[in-house]
């Protein structure tokens, strides 16, 4: 028999703070991707700052911020701090990976450019998606009761699926030349996966208590939540406000424009 778990216990606001937290990193992380493709320089620095807020902050952090919900009834619950650590590390490379994929350059010549663009993107979804779901996974597998839990693989395929769908629509965003209030509405989307990711993870989730173990060993979710939540406002801030100094490509092409009427203008008055 299972025993009684809650992933609401601290209310519904816990997964709108997830689904907040998902769509804003989402819509950093690929501002900056879209900064990378066309710096002339700093492009590593911009695509650096992609990879932490998307796979950092928008999958890995908004699943952290879910798991403040989580309780098992007659039992303390802790988690594997090398399990975290590692989870991030997974979802960072899998973020890392996409990006790259989606961007690589050369393939096959007979192959228009609109259809190599979709070949990479799905590639790079593929990727991404299923580093996500390894990612969410070894968090599952990080939590400690007083007793064992085992996962439902076929519930993990449903996550699989949400991981790889929002995949598409991060990377599709990053690559294809959108307006920014369709980056806003699909940054919004795709915020929703990392809450159904984690949702269908939990579905899968089996508790079993066996009544004689004591607290086990790990760390509080808070303890990984706080720090963790900071120095994701901190990775999403910096990139926010470079956004807003940096010059726009468009503002600064149209900038350039105006000069050189100007010139022209003048050039005339002084001959």
């Amino acid at each position: 028999m299972s025993d009684q778990v809650h992933h609401l216990s601290m209310g519904i606001w816990v997964v709108l703070l997830a689904v907040g937290t998902a769509a804003i990193g989402t819509y950093v992380g690929v501002a900056c991707a879209r900064r990378a493709a066309f710096a002339p320089n700093r492009r590593a620095m911009w695509t650096a700052i992609a990879v932490l807020a998307i796979g950092g902050v928008a999958f890995w952090l908004a699943n952290i911020v879910v798991l403040a919900g989580f309780e098992v009834d007659d039992s303390a619950v802790r988690y594997e701090s090398v399990r975290i650590v590692g989870s991030l590390i997974l979802c960072l490379a899998a973020a890392f990976a996409g990006l790259l994929i989606s961007r690589s350059r050369g393939g096959n010549r007979h192959v228009s450019t609109g259809d190599r663009l979709i070949i990479k993107v799905m590639a790079g979804a593929a990727a991404m998606g299923l580093g996500m779901t390894a990612g969410f996974y070894l968090v599952m597998t990080s939590i400690e009761v007083q007793g064992r839990t085992y996962m439902d693989g076929a519930l993990i395929a449903v996550a699989a699926v949400a991981a790889v769908l929002a995949s598409i629509g991060v990377l599709w965003m990053a690559t294809a030349d959108v307006p920014r209030v369709v980056l806003a509405c699909g940054s919004g989307a795709v915020g929703l996966a990392p809450v159904a990711m984690h949702a269908a993870m939990m579905a899968a989730l089996r508790v079993r208590l066996d009544g004689v173990s004591t607290t086990p060993p790990g760390v509080e979710v808070f303890a990984i939540l706080f720090p963790a939540f900071v120095i994701g406002m901190l990775i999403l801030a910096v990139p926010t406000v470079a956004l807003l100094l940096a010059p726009d490509r468009l503002t600064a092409e149209l900038e350039e424009q105006a000069r050189m009427w100007v010139r022209q203008e003048e050039s005339p008055r002084h001959g």
